[in-house]
């Protein structure tokens, strides 16, 4: 068993300072946590225009039981700034790029990321928008003693 130390922090100025942000009040978020993992997932994977799978519930879990079998999940688009290129993920082998998509649950644009939870339950897929070929940098943390 092995532990690892995830934090969020998110400040923001008041919308009225010389930099504004976006509330009437300074913002100061920050949590963290220990969670127990046993098993550690990464890659830099290419994704293109055709959409596929990213995250095979079965390489996790046989047997997975939602909220106590799991993983949580860090994705960040690494393709370079400013070029336009989004990353859509989802839960469907399907273009994941229309505009009226429902199996999307987000869409990263360059250089954006995502932690979240998983319960290793369903597959997640990758697709991207055009035909040039965008990076997805993942890393899956595996709860201890998911089965």
């Amino acid at each position: 068993m092995a532990t690892i130390n995830p934090s969020l922090t998110i400040t923001a100025n008041s919308s009225s300072a010389s930099t504004p942000g976006p509330l009437s009040f300074a913002l100061q978020l920050s949590v963290t946590d220990a969670l127990s993992v046993d098993q550690v997932k990464t890659e830099i994977k290419d994704v293109d225009g055709t959409h596929g799978i990213l995250l095979d519930a079965s390489d996790f879990s046989a047997t997975a039981e939602a909220g106590t079998d799991g993983a949580f999940v860090y994705v960040k688009n690494v393709t370079a700034a400013g070029s336009g290129r989004n990353i859509m993920i989802g839960v469907a082998n399907e273009n994941l790029s229309s505009d009226d998509e429902a199996d999307r649950l987000f869409t990263l644009q360059p250089q954006e990321f995502a932690w979240f939870p998983w319960d290793c339950s369903q597959d997640i897929y990758e697709d991207a928008n055009g035909s040039s070929t965008n990076a997805l940098e993942y890393w899956v943390f595996v709860r201890t003693g998911t089965a």
